[in-house]
């Protein structure tokens, strides 16, 4: 154990360590402040948070490129990571963030170890220790997502902790990739770290990166270089927050960093003050567990009062066999996305924010499954939480001043294509297409449309890396990659769209591939008063093709979207169409990969939107003309593309007046509607019906 001159009682006031669901959501939540953390924020000086604060968000900035800088993967490249400075008990004083996730988890491995180890003779925390960390059960997403975090020391005394974080796409599991959809439990995961120590007096050891690289065999190189990336970009945060200590002494670093989540709170908290109390409910829904076709629910009661908010999950589906299930920090992980980037977009990153939040997570559903659950899915089960707060927060601001923040749902559907196996020069790579994943569209807003090809729902600082240097890398080249039409949901305001790409392995004579995504039958993004959800999309392959006679030709009939693809079938071959998730199976040199990503939702009566908007979006090809007529009401002439504002005021009319025919009383419609149930296969990983009550044991190997 490291000589602190502190007394440890006072300085670290950390839970004791109990490794359970409610330990770790309460670890979301800001430690007391200590006597010791309050003398320092009082000794700061007029001037010297808003100068510092600044100065920090440089430090996260500097570290974040270097990180960037010094990797591979595409997750990292595209900016899914995190760089973030957390007290010395470990709460989250600010992040440079691409994703939000990282900031909130990336907390728990740190208290866990401060908690377990700071005071254990056999593991200790000293200047120069290098951890690292990728189980959920100890505070992570899933397998692929690693952290490497340090302790920051000055004159002696823990004044710090500095972490960075990436997803990396290979974990050793089952199937290629990391997020094996055919996963039963966690025994199928592949390398699953508690937070341990890899290195000492600023080094590595090599027998630790040794075991790492040879848990990830299918790509050991991306993880040597990655973790080192991680190490980098970690030490470069660490040396800035010495060097502040330095010139102005640790107790001025404490009592920044304090600060920052004490003015998060405040400020976190006087915002919810001005939304009405009550209770705002949601529900939405996901159509795949794996490889599996059904019905999950994701439920969500919030109920606000004063400055405090309650998040009640009850209603949501119960865990299942597979490896769409999750943990309660991992829901909060992802309920703080939004958070962070919407309600309180302007204030620290800071686990300040999250103090108001109480949350209830109801034990054997998918948002709290058994620790033996798989759970290498789990941000894709999370599409529901992200659909489902997003929706009670606009509820709760609209009657506010906030809301001009209210918006559709950006997109909750994500989409990515993996390719494993060695690649054109040889070298084994198991990668995302991140291009897609990164192109999601945003919502709508209450003033204008969402944002084509935003960005990616959990990385709202993420980016689509260069295509042409994916394909240098990976196993494919693309035959198409474009804002896809129709994704968005209709409104007064549209949603953005997103993006389809059709991926041909090419230039090796074979790869594994798969897809991660939703939503093929039932939308998860959804639009709010009166707005659209966004499209649904199946998945699409083609095998066994004529591409390199095609290419060798110059053929001029390459398809230059998805439906001319599959319509038009100018390319020879095999066509398979099934859910967009699909599992690892193997392609040949030729193989076509269709995946698309969904729009954000709609804001608003889709007929009430301004004709002239409609035709425009025809001309840049974001609906169709079926969308125009049906859903919007415009009548004009497909020509010139000039409306016919009569005519489309009296089929806006007409709309209207049969929307009237077809209501009803709530009396009638509810007994009508309580009748109704899905088919029962469509229920297999429900729960009972409509209750969502689990009605089977599951059994894990």
């Amino acid at each position: 154990m490291t000589a602190n001159p502190l007394d440890l009682e006072e300085h670290l006031q950390v839970t004791p360590i109990t490794i359970s669901p409610s330990t770790m959501i309460e670890w979301t939540r800001p430690e007391p402040l200590s006597a010791l953390a309050r003398r320092c924020i009082e000794s700061l000086q007029p001037g010297d948070y808003e100068i510092y604060d600044e100065k920090l968000r440089n430090f996260l900035e500097e570290a974040r490129e270097v990180f960037v800088r010094s990797g591979v993967t595409g997750m990292l490249r595209a900016g899914d990571l995190i760089v973030a400075v957390y007290t010395a008990n470990g709460d989250l004083a600010n992040a440079s963030a691409g994703t939000y996730l990282h900031c909130v988890t990336a907390m728990l491995p740190v208290k866990f170890v401060m908690s377990k180890y700071y005071g254990n003779p056999t593991v200790g925390v000293q200047d120069g220790d290098i951890f690292y960390a990728n189980e959920a059960r100890y505070g992570g997403i899933h397998n692929p997502d690693q952290m490497a975090f340090m302790p920051v020391f000055h004159g002696g005394e823990l004044i710090a902790w500095v972490a960075a974080l990436t997803h990396n796409p290979e974990t050793g599991a089952i199937e290629p990739g990391g997020m094996p959809v055919t996963a039963r439990s966690r025994h199928d995961e592949g390398m699953k770290l508690t937070p341990i120590k890899i290195g000492e007096n600023f080094r590595i050891r090599d027998d630790m990166l040794d075991m790492m690289e040879n848990f990830t065999s299918r790509a050991a190189r991306m993880q040597a270089i990655d973790v080192r990336a991680r190490i980098t970009g970690c030490d470069r945060l660490r040396r800035r927050i010495s060097e502040l200590a330095a010139d102005r002494g640790n107790d001025f670093v404490r009592g920044l960093l304090a600060k920052l989540i004490v003015e998060a709170e405040q400020a976190t908290r006087r915002r919810i003050s001005r939304w009405k109390d009550g209770v705002y409910r949601s529900t939405a829904f996901m159509d795949t567990i794996g490889p599996t076709s059904c019905l999950v629910r994701g439920s969500l009661a919030a109920t606000k009062h004063g400055s405090d908010i309650t998040f009640d999950f009850t209603g949501t589906s119960p865990e299942n066999d597979g490896p769409y299930n999750c943990f309660p920090h991992i829901t909060a992980a992802h309920a703080a996305v939004t958070m962070y980037a919407f309600q309180f977009h302007d204030l620290p990153v800071s686990n300040g924010a999250l103090a108001p939040f109480t949350w209830i997570v109801p034990e054997g559903t998918v948002f709290n499954a058994d620790p033996d659950a798989a759970i290498s899915s789990s941000p894709m089960i999370n599409s529901l939480t992200v659909s489902v707060v997003q929706q009670v927060f606009a509820r709760m601001m609209f009657s506010s001043e906030d809301r001009p923040q209210v918006t559709g749902n950006i997109c909750c559907q994500p989409c990515s294509p993996l390719v494993a196996g060695p690649n054109q020069h040889g070298v084994p790579v198991a990668e995302l297409d991140n291009a897609l994943l990164n192109t999601d569209g945003h919502g709508a807003r209450q003033d204008r449309d969402g944002v084509d090809a935003y960005g990616f729902a959990y990385g709202h600082a993420t980016r689509a890396p260069d295509t042409e240097d994916s394909e240098l890398e990976q196993q494919f080249l693309r035959l198409y990659f474009r804002l896809r039409a129709d994704s968005g949901g209709v409104g007064t305001f549209r949603g953005g769209t997103g993006t389809e790409a059709a991926l041909v392995l090419w230039n090796v004579p074979f790869a594994a591939w798969a897809v991660y995504a939703t939503s093929s039958y039932v939308p998860i993004t959804l639009g709010v008063f009166g707005g659209y959800p966004a499209a649904s999309a199946p998945g699409i392959s083609v095998r066994n093709t004529d591409l390199s006679q095609k290419f060798r030709r110059g053929d001029a009939d390459i398809p230059r979207d998805t439906i001319e693809l599959a319509t038009q079938r100018a390319i020879q071959g095999e066509y398979h169409f099934e859910h967009t998730n699909r599992p690892t199976r193997a392609g040949i040199e030729g193989d076509v990969i269709v995946a698309t990503t969904g729009g954000g939702g709609g804001y608003g009566d889709p007929l009430a939107r301004d004709p002239e908007l409609v035709v425009q979006d025809i001309r840049d090809e974001a609906i169709s003309e079926w969308t125009a007529r049906t859903l919007h009401g415009v009548v004009y002439d497909p020509a010139t593309l000039l409306v016919d504002h009569d005519a489309t005021k009296a089929e806006r009319a007409k709309a209207r007046k049969e929307r009237l025919s077809r209501g009803k009383p709530w009396a009638e419609f509810q007994a009508e509607w309580s009748t109704l149930r899905p088919a029962e296969h469509a229920l297999t990983y429900f729960g009972s019906w409509p209750e969502g009550v689990a009605n089977h044991p599951l059994e894990r190997t």
